[in-house]
């Protein structure tokens, strides 16, 4: 009878409609001449009374056939329909939905992380996307979607991290996720390969907060981008909040389809400028304090004067975050390298910077003191070294080869380049010739891991490598990069 129905549905609607808003988020019972459609939430209820009412009343008269009208009811039962926890797909990142029962036990909240609120500097450039972001996680009722854009290394992911943190912290059974667009383009070609679609949809469509992050990613993927439409518009018709992040305004998205760009442009679409030199002089002396680092006021005064433009070999975006955090991995580096720079209480001063930085003396005529630079550690260095010491072909990491000592090269250099240099993550794949810097962001993230974890590379390194830690190898191609550019 159920299948019938849907049939006949189908021939009112159409199967798309029906896939979109039945298939999965309706459950159907039939009782004499009562049909009762159980939903999970009002506001898809009252949808589809409204928008499709006529059709399923006729489409339940055909279905039972003896002439008479039909009573359609709408109940709305939430609990009835599992979330993403009990699909197996990726239940470490959801909490349980705020509905719960009392016989749920709410998670535990929270764990602490670095992007919150309390840790993230405002200024003129991102005070505004810093109150939207803040409004998606205290607001009451309904918020409009977010879009925050701007270049790499401005506090995007920070502000999506931050207000999915403060929403937890506050509704510690909400089902909240955060994905990137490579995440949710991986799970949607995988869930097709393997014949589970609706268990994707259900693992995006049940929460109550979602955050995607580079969604940039998405241009030219024609399928992808049909599903994050069909995902967001059933989001937003259950009134969840909706957080996204991308590199370019949403207009200048290389190949997005249109319906899709209208529905980024449908929300607040916010821009996130680089920090002007009041911020960037808190954010250098805020990072340094969180590493523990005690830098003097003229040291700071050079850095900042030094991150209004880019110190890397293949330019940037001056000024960002993410510069500053690389210029200080580089002056913490250089100073575990050479501590004799540092003053005898291990302050970090003016030569110790210019040291780290490449910058020599001031010549007579100029005008300040980052002139005459020396030669910075560039990422060509490091590529260089790199394959050196792991005697590894350039061109070998250039390639697509899986080779597992080529595999540790890239991270390598993607991991030194980001602690050793200001380079950003499209910069360091155009290094090692990527054309997506998301997987060098991959390999960054795992390579870190494994060296948190004390890792041993399981064999294929050099035979002077032979049972040292991916940490000892790393700190050895640290200070050969450092030779070489000194």
């Amino acid at each position: 009878m159920v299948a019938n129905l849907r049939r006949r549905l189908a021939e009112h609607i159409g199967d798309d409609d029906v896939e979109r808003y039945f298939d999965g988020q309706t459950r159907v019972s039939v009782n004499d001449d009562r049909l009762e459609l159980t939903v999970a939430s009002g506001l898809l209820a009252k949808l589809l009374d409204t928008k499709y009412g006529t059709s399923i009343r006729r489409a339940a008269g055909d279905t039972f056939g003896h002439g008479r009208p039909v009573e359609v009811l709408f109940r709305v039962d939430r609990g009835a329909f599992p979330g993403p926890a009990e699909t197996g797909d990726r239940a470490a990142d959801v909490r349980r939905p705020i509905s719960a029962t009392p016989q749920q036990q709410p998670r535990p909240q929270p764990q602490a992380s670095r992007f919150t609120f309390a840790n993230f500097l405002t200024g003129k450039s991102n005070r505004l996307a810093h109150a939207a972001a803040l409004r998606v996680a205290d607001a009451d009722g309904y918020v409009a979607p977010l879009f925050i854009h701007g270049a790499c290394g401005m506090g995007k992911t920070h502000l999506l991290q931050a207000a999915i943190h403060r929403y937890q912290a506050a509704h510690p059974t909400a089902v909240v996720r955060y994905t990137t667009g490579e995440a949710f383009t991986n799970d949607f070609v995988a869930a097709l390969k393997a014949s589970r679609v609706e268990a994707f949809r259900r693992s995006y469509r049940k929460v109550d907060l979602i955050a995607i992050d580079d969604v940039h990613f998405f241009g030219s993927k024609e399928a992808t981008q049909a599903e994050l439409l069909h995902t967001l518009d059933t989001l937003a018709l259950e009134g969840a909040r909706i957080m996204l992040a991308s590199d370019e305004h949403p207009r200048d998205i290389r190949k997005l389809s249109e319906r899709l760009s209208s529905r980024f442009m449908g929300g607040v679409v916010i821009r996130v400028d680089p920090p002007d030199r009041e911020l960037r002089e808190r954010l250098v002396k805020h990072l340094a304090s969180r590493r523990g680092m005690q830098i003097e006021d003229a040291a700071v005064a050079l850095l900042v004067s030094r991150t209004e433009r880019t110190i890397g070999t293949l330019g940037g975006f001056g000024g960002s975050v993410r510069e500053i955090e690389g210029t200080l991995n580089q002056i913490d580096a250089v100073q575990r390298l050479l501590p004799e720079l540092a003053t005898t209480q291990g302050v970090v001063g003016i030569m110790l910077v210019k040291r780290a930085l490449g910058i020599g003396d001031q010549p007579a005529g100029e005008s300040g003191p980052e002139h005459r630079v020396r030669r910075p550690v560039g990422g060509d260095v490091i590529l260089a070294e790199v394959c050196k010491s792991l005697q590894v072909e350039i061109t070998d990491v250039h390639g697509k080869g899986r080779h597992p000592r080529v595999v540790m090269a890239r991270a390598m250099v993607a991991y030194l380049c980001r602690t050793l240099t200001t380079l950003s993550f499209p910069e360091i794949a155009a290094i090692i010739r990527r054309t997506n810097h998301s997987t060098v962001i991959t390999a960054f993230r795992r390579f870190e891991r494994q060296m948190a974890e004390g890792e041993v590379p399981a064999g294929g390194t050099p035979e002077c490598f032979a049972g040292r830690s991916l940490r000892e190898i790393a700190e050895h191609i640290a200070r050969e990069v450092a030779r070489s550019s000194s």
